[in-house]
């Protein structure tokens, strides 16, 4: 790899110091490399080899949205708290750029989802998300009632706070914080969690990847004009009213993220929570 393009998450100076710092050792290397800081319009080259996302791990997932379908691997640098999706930090970066261009590295597919709100958007404007897709509810709204569908096949109906649709990637986001199960990011699957169910009964349940999941708000309060508000990776929200419904399957690409650490899944999860 010498072709890099640098996503930072804000324009805090150690970050952009960082930035700075990559792209002259890259360019002293022979290769290319330019930065932008997200929340910036910016339009990543075609030829870009990696992007490399300086940040934490929502900046990863941000950079897999503004980069989906390029299929250019992602490597996350955390400058963040937990950093599930970073393999690197500020200090290691420098050691790993002689290995990105000595081509010393592995590649993990990520599992992606898309949806859309039917019937007022079409399946092919479908959203992305690399962590989840989420239906909860508003401000004003304290419990919503959603109805939950696979395959066209009736599954339950929540008294909840809301719903997340998740990935394995992002099993240990909102989802681990919904008490929802922990899965190997290269798995395949799609991973269903209640917010804050009232039903004693209500757990997470866990699809086929080839599952599509569908999500009708059902009214408590006809008087109301109650809706759910529906969010892709924290992202591109929108509402869901009644008569319609949130549509949710697999994309066909996968993100993919560079990996450098030796470290299997079990110990990943085992450093990033200190067991």
């Amino acid at each position: 790899m010498k072709k890099y393009y640098i996503v930072v998450r804000d324009n805090h100076r150690d970050k952009i110091s960082l930035a700075e710092q990559i792209k002259k050792t890259v360019i002293s290397k022979g290769g290319t490399c330019d930065y932008s800081v997200l929340g910036t319009p910016y339009e990543v080259p075609r030829d870009t080899e990696c992007i490399l996302a300086i940040g934490g791990d929502g900046t990863v997932i941000r950079a897999a949205q503004n980069s989906f379908g390029l299929d250019i691997p992602l490597l996350g640098i955390n400058y963040g708290h937990m950093g599930y999706l970073c393999d690197l930090d500020k200090d290691s970066v420098f050691s790993a750029l002689g290995r990105l261009f000595n081509d010393d590295y592995d590649i993990e597919e990520r599992m992606m989802l898309k949806g859309y709100i039917s019937p007022s958007e079409e399946k092919v404007n479908s959203t992305p998300a690399l962590n989840d897709i989420i239906i909860r509810s508003t401000e004003n709204q304290h419990v919503t009632r959603l109805s939950v569908y696979v395959n066209d096949q009736y599954l339950f109906a929540y008294d909840c706070d809301g719903i997340i649709i998740s990935t394995p990637t992002g099993s240990t986001a909102y989802n681990l914080s919904a008490h929802g199960p922990i899965v190997n990011p290269e798995t395949s699957l799609i991973l269903l969690t209640p917010i804050n169910p009232h039903t004693l009964n209500a757990r997470s349940i866990v699809l086929d990847s080839e599952d599509v999941v569908s999500v009708k708000l059902i009214p408590r309060n006809h008087d109301n004009d109650e809706k759910a508000l529906v969010s892709f990776d924290g992202r591109h929200r929108r509402y869901l009213r009644e008569d319609e419904k949130l549509i949710v399957s697999k994309t066909d690409e996968v993100a993919k993220m560079v990996m450098l650490s030796k470290e299997n899944f079990l110990d990943r999860i085992r450093s990033k929570m200190q067991a």
